[in-house]
């Protein structure tokens, strides 16, 4: 790093009020902020089917979803099939709210009343697919004798380009989820209402565009501008950062040693099988045949237990021996290939996870995944592939 960037970035950490002041804010404890619920779409949706839910555990019973109801009736631009009248006066005791029933985010179901209501939820992401689309479709088919409301949530009322959905913004949910916990806070018990107000606080600081945090940011950025480029420029990427910390797992467990690996392939073996023949060629310079295999190429994560490319006479004694064994290796019936055979795979995080979830997040899970893999399935696989153990290879 050169002398004007490290002059820099000291000018950028030395007597920086706005620098303090988001530090501060981000340091004040907030249970969404905890569990890096900030960006999440899903875990946004998953909150708001708790408040709508008149079953749920908030003691509110049908109040919130009355009353989000009606908000979303009163600024609808479509034909008025249902009065704000006739919504107050029901009960709405035997509605079901869903979470991604065929996909969409959040589905309000009252048979009762004929009524749908469809919210499609976006955070940081936007519309793809013609999606709006087909779930509009998609409801209309299934559902063809209810009333219907489509609403589209966004973090600023975007428009939608289906003009059947109702543009609803974050700021009016914050005012929605405000004047219930003032309305009803004698209703309910104090660690609902302050679960309720945390979750307020959170859409305030982090999320709708008048926000503390990007007034600061948007500040600091404006006065630190080339500061912030250096520091994005040596930021580990997601990839990287993730192949550090699942070369660290299998470092931690002494019966495994890691192979050649790159940010996209993280490879390893136990040691309790290096009596196979080391017949590869053109893979790694172990001359390993069978590797484990952790892939991230494909934007999610997928464990894979690869014969590689190496002498072919060696290769197919050992492919005809897993492929006897489809119990425990879930790809040995596929067809055999002279360079890679993958014998066994499993999704460990999806795409949409991968790109969504926050990277500790992701480290927990991958940690729970593969501490499931390394007690469970592998001890399995280990000791079938213990059988070719006396073999003669040469």
């Amino acid at each position: 790093m050169k002398a004007e960037e490290v002059a820099l970035l000291e000018r950028f950490v030395l007597d920086n009020p706005d620098l303090e002041r988001l530090e501060a804010i981000l340091d004040e404890f907030n249970p969404f902020v905890a569990m890096r619920w900030t960006r999440q779409e899903t875990r946004h949706s998953c909150f708001l089917r708790w408040l709508l839910d008149p079953s749920e555990t908030h003691g509110l019973g049908p109040y919130f979803l009355r009353q989000f109801v009606k908000y979303i009736a009163s600024i609808s631009n479509q034909p008025a099939s249902l009065s704000v009248v006739d919504l107050d006066s029901w009960s709405y005791m035997t509605t079901q709210v869903l979470t991604e029933w065929n996909n969409i985010d959040l589905l309000i179901r009252d048979d009762t009343h004929k009524l749908i209501v469809l919210i499609e939820n976006k955070v940081d992401s936007s519309e793809h697919s013609d999606q709006l689309n087909r779930y509009r479709s998609l409801i209309e088919k299934q559902f063809p004798q209810h009333h219907k409301f489509l609403v589209y949530l966004t973090v600023d009322s975007e428009i939608a380009s289906d003009g059947a959905f109702i543009a609803l913004g974050y700021p009016d949910l914050i005012r929605l989820v405000s004047d219930t916990i003032k309305r009803r806070q004698d209703q309910m018990h104090p660690s609902v209402s302050a679960f309720m107000e945390s979750y307020v606080e959170m859409l305030r600081r982090h999320i709708v565009e008048a926000s503390e945090i990007q007034t600061l940011c948007e500040k600091i950025y404006k006065t630190h501008r080339r500061a912030l480029e250096i520091l994005f420029e040596y930021q580990p990427d997601r990839a990287s950062e993730l192949k550090d910390y699942l070369i660290g797992l299998i470092g931690n467990v002494a019966h495994l040693q890691a192979d050649y690996s790159s940010k996209s392939y993280i490879r390893f073996m136990p040691k309790s099988l290096d009596f196979l023949p080391l017949h590869g060629e053109g893979w790694t310079l172990s001359k390993r045949m069978i590797l484990i295999e952790i892939d991230q190429s494909g934007g999610g994560i997928k464990l894979k237990l690869l014969l590689g490319p190496g002498r072919q006479e060696t290769r197919k004694r050992i492919y005809a021996f897993i492929s006897k064994q489809p119990t425990v290796f879930n790809r040995a019936g596929t067809k055999y290939y002279p360079r890679w055979w993958s014998f066994h795979s499993e999704n460990w995080v999806t795409k949409k996870e991968y790109d969504e979830n926050d990277i500790e997040d992701l480290k927990q899970r991958i940690s729970a995944r593969f501490g499931e893999f390394i007690t469970g399935e592998l001890r399995q696989m280990v000791k079938v592939i213990e059988g070719l153990r006396g073999e003669s290879w040469d």
